[in-house]
């Protein structure tokens, strides 16, 4: 059956099934009766005006009808009924495995730890952007972070990641692409320029520095290093990466806590 006949004859049973078995019933005897007892009477009118004394002749155009349709009509809407409720349940199995999908690729995009997106789907959206307009790229890095999971165990460690993504996310999100590259790395694209990403991180780190995280009853002093680099459109988000950890590992060389670019 082709497409649109199917569709049209599944619209159809819908619409029966949600009418029910006696509105179908109704309307399916409704102009049947209505044709016969008019032909029916004219002829009698007609041919044989005697008839319409006789109650049996009266009522048989009417409950002839009546009586087939409703018969031929019983087993259509028990088949209709049928298409509407397979045609529901692959419904419901199509909206279940979208669904499923949805959240299969949520799970390969994102970092299980801080919610952001991971390395692969920075890449992906990434590359996407790029080929729309200009961006600029931030490599992040918290300072001594090693020192942190040595020192108060991998719990704590965990547990300030979890902070920093939350404070980069409520800084630059929903504007820019943020993600979790790896470990303590973290990779920012923004549409905007250098020197206001720049000033953004330096107020970032000002607030890390002026106080320390409160992780689970421990003070936690840590601040961040970045690398930023210009990448034009239709430029290699690979080749921004390695130039941005460039600069990051200038940053860290050069005593931690900066922010260093082209």
């Amino acid at each position: 059956m082709p497409g649109g006949n199917r569709t049209l004859l599944i619209e159809k049973a819908r619409r029966t099934v949600q009418r029910g078995l006696v509105g179908y019933l109704m309307r399916a005897t409704l102009w049947p009766t209505l044709f016969s007892a008019a032909l029916c009477y004219c002829f009698y009118l007609i041919a044989s005006p005697g008839s319409f004394e006789n109650p049996i002749a009266v009522a048989l155009p009417v409950l002839a009808p009546l009586t087939i349709t409703a018969l031929i009509g019983l087993p259509n809407y028990r088949l209709f009924k049928a298409l509407a409720e397979e045609h529901a349940i692959l419904e419901r199995e199509v909206h279940r495995r979208r669904s499923l999908e949805r959240d299969l690729r949520m799970q390969a995009n994102t970092d299980t730890l801080t919610g952001l997106s991971n390395r692969r789907a920075f890449f992906e959206e990434g590359s996407r952007r790029l080929e729309l307009e200009p961006q600029t790229l931030v490599i992040i890095d918290l300072d001594f972070f090693k020192q942190v999971n040595d020192r108060y165990g991998h719990d704590i460690g965990d547990h300030v990641l979890v902070h920093i993504a939350r404070m980069l996310s409520d800084h630059f999100e929903p504007e820019a692409l943020l993600a979790r590259m790896g470990g303590e790395e973290f990779a920012l694209l923004s549409s905007l320029n250098e020197s206001e990403l720049i000033e953004q991180l330096q107020y970032l780190n000002s607030v890390l520095t002026g106080e320390p995280l409160i992780v689970l009853g421990r003070k936690i002093n840590t601040s961040l290093s970045a690398g930023v680099v210009q990448i034009e459109q239709d430029g290699s988000l690979q080749e921004g990466i390695i130039a941005a950890d460039t600069y990051l590992y200038k940053a860290k060389a050069n005593g931690r806590c900066q922010v260093q670019s082209a």
